[in-house]
């Protein structure tokens, strides 16, 4: 038992390590020009274990029914880590330790949710990935609108952590066990209990990931954060609640809530989309765009064929991956706080290395072949398909023309900035 909980856990604990190291350092009042090389040598090697964790088939019980490692476990944290580890390094500007504190302290969060087998320590694991975040917001910005944007995460974080609360209870009610197997057993079985117990863990997890009508907090917090911040909040906090209720409902069949999980992610699909294309700041518009994946993320839960948890992984590693590498372009795009969308005309020509990232990451996120983001879609939507949901699927899969409006920015010249300009006051 000691050597698998320091093995299994390796990753953990050297992310727990850093959070101890920049304390020590910044009571010391070490430069903090160390706080990102540490950041992100600890992180490469928490990835580093996690990989050889998942060749060498890594699974073990570490205490009964509330910790497990698994290789969905190895496999999201492997995910977590590596959107940790790029976000850590494309991050622009100055990092400090409590930069380094805090988002390990999410990402710490994010890893002790995966490696969850009970509900005790899930809902310690969320908070540890949520209330991280929130500070994270509010650091170094020293404004009001960010100040507001935090609370009003904070605010609607805390309602989605009753509705949490309430399910757990529920769930405990029903099956008189606090272990989400013993949830999933009751659920196969149709206890009208324990989908009571669903629907409400459900809820809560829709309100923080922001998927339609649980996403009005959404665009105000991410409008008032800096740009990084926005991507960590859209690719690794979203990524981390919807990989948790993978966790959760990884293979029990939903088929008694397929309707009302495909009205959800239609009516996400379609409200960030559509209403994204009004958008003339890049971090709403990254709002409602996360709104919009968070539909399509949502659609994996309604298959039927066993894939989901492969599905759902592939999107958010793609999904995560392609938003932090577009907020990093657009910070060297856009220096500055500004992020009204027209500082990206005929940025190509100054900055062509970043101009290509940004406009890929665009396209990525738009589905167009081949790049990730179309078989990121395609596998879920291929599943959906398989399941029998041809009609739901093809309303949701709708283009994006906003993206590729951002991409053709890229490149516009001083003319036909006008001529759009003069269009758009016509």
């Amino acid at each position: 038992m000691p050597a698998d909980f320091w093995t299994a856990l390796l990753p953990d604990h050297l992310l727990l390590g850093l959070l101890f190291a920049v304390m020590a350092l910044e009571m010391l009042r070490v430069d903090e020009r160390v706080a990102r090389p540490l950041l992100i040598v600890t992180l490469a090697a928490a990835w580093a274990v996690l990989l050889r964790q998942y060749a060498t088939g890594n699974a073990v019980t570490l205490v009964a029914d509330e910790f497990r490692i698994d290789r969905f476990a190895v496999l999201a944290k492997l995910v977590i880590v590596g959107c940790g580890l790029l976000w850590s390094t494309l991050l622009r500007g100055r990092v400090t330790f409590k930069t380094a504190f805090l988002a390990s302290s999410s990402l710490l969060g994010a890893s002790v949710v995966m490696d969850s087998a009970g509900f005790v320590s899930l809902f310690i694991g969320v908070e540890m990935l949520s209330l991280p975040a929130f500070a994270l917001m509010v650091h170094g910005a020293g404004d009001t609108a960010a100040s507001e944007g935090a609370f009003k995460y904070l605010l609607l974080s805390s309602v989605a952590t009753a509705l949490l609360l309430f399910g757990i209870a529920f769930a405990y009610g029903a099956t008189a066990t606090l272990t989400i197997d013993g949830l999933t057993a009751s659920l196969r079985s149709g206890s009208a209990e324990a989908a009571t117990a669903g629907i409400l863990i459900a809820s809560g997890f829709f309100l923080k990931a922001a998927v339609f009508p649980f996403h009005g907090w959404a665009p105000d917090a991410y409008a008032s954060a800096r740009v990084p911040v926005t991507g960590f909040l859209a690719a690794i906090v979203k990524g981390t609640v919807v990989l948790a209720l993978v966790r959760i409902v990884s293979t029990v069949p939903l088929d008694a809530f397929a309707p009302a999980i495909g009205v959800l992610a239609v009516l996400s699909i379609y409200f960030g989309n559509i209403t994204a294309i009004r958008q003339q700041r890049f971090r709403r518009l990254l709002a409602y765009s996360s709104i919009a994946h968070a539909g399509y993320m949502l659609f994996a839960f309604v298959d039927r064929t066993g894939s989901r948890p492969d599905d759902l992984l592939w999107y958010v590693a793609i999904y995560a991956a392609t938003v932090i590498v577009a907020a990093a372009a657009f910070t060297v795009l856009s220096p500055g706080e500004s992020d009204d969308l027209r500082r990206l005309d005929d940025t190509f020509r100054a900055h062509p290395v970043a101009a290509l990232a940004f406009g890929l990451a665009m396209l990525s996120l738009a589905g167009i072949p081949p790049l990730p983001g179309f078989f990121a879609k395609l596998f879920i939507f291929k599943s959906v398909i398989a399941s029998g949901y041809l009609v739901a699927a093809v309303i949701a899969f709708v283009g994006v023309t906003y993206y590729l409006a951002l991409f053709f920015r890229l490149f516009a010249t001083e003319a036909l900035v006008e001529r759009a300009d003069s269009a758009s006051g016509q």
